[in-house]
C-alpha cells in the first residue's frame, strides 16, 4: 500500500490545523474557543488526520470507515465532558470537512499525480469519514443523557444493571 496521502497530510498537518483553528476562531455559530484551550480545542485532530490518511490510503469501504470513526469515539466523549454542545462539535466537525476539502483539492493532486477520479474518490471517503464521526457524536450525546437510546448501530452505553440482577 502506498502512503500517498499519509505522506502528504503529515507534512501539512501544522498547516491543516492552523487552518482549522483560524476556521474556529472565526466561526460565531460555537463558543468552543471560549470553552476550551488551544490544546483542548485540537487534541484530537493529529489522531483524525492519521486515521483518515490511512483510510485514503488503502481505499476504505464504507465498513472500514465507520469503523474508523467508532475508533474516535472518545473525540465527542471527551467534549461532552468539557461542557461543549452537541451542535458544537457537530459544527467543529463541519468546519474540520471545509478545511479538509480545501486541502485535499489544493494539495490532493499530488498524491494523485493528477487523477480527477482518485482525487474525486478520496474527497468521498473523507465526507463520509466525517459524516460518521457526526453520527458518532450523535451516538455520544444521546447515549450521555438518559435514558438511553437505541441506534441501529451501537450498543452504547451497555445496559445498566440493577441491584435487583444481582443475587443476595
Amino acid at each position: 500500500m502506498l502512503q500517498k496521502f499519509t505522506i502528504l497530510i503529515r507534512q501539512d498537518e501544522d498547516s491543516i490545523i492552523r487552518a482549522w483553528v483560524d476556521e474556529m476562531y472565526a466561526e460565531r455559530r460555537t463558543e468552543l474557543t471560549t470553552l476550551l484551550s488551544y490544546e483542548q480545542l485540537i487534541d484530537h485532530l493529529p489522531d483524525t488526520l492519521e486515521e483518515l490518511s490511512k483510510l485514503l490510503d488503502c481505499g476504505a469501504s464504507e465498513s472500514e470507515i465507520q469503523e474508523a470513526a467508532r475508533r474516535l469515539r472518545s473525540h465527542p466523549q471527551i467534549r461532552f465532558h468539557q461542557g461543549a454542545l452537541m451542535d458544537e462539535v457537530a459544527r467543529e466537525l463541519m468546519v474540520f470537512r471545509k478545511v479538509l476539502q480545501n486541502f485535499l483539492w489544493r494539495e490532493g493532486s499530488k498524491a494523485t499525480e493528477g487523477d480527477l477520479w482518485e482525487l474525486s474518490d478520496a474527497q468521498r471517503r473523507a465526507d463520509c469519514f466525517v459524516d460518521e464521526l457526526i453520527a458518532q457524536v450523535l451516538i455520544i450525546y444521546a447515549a450521555s443523557f438518559r435514558p438511553p437510546v437505541e441506534t441501529r448501530t451501537s450498543v452504547w452505553p451497555p445496559p445498566r444493571r440493577r441491584r435487583t440482577d444481582f443475587p443476595l
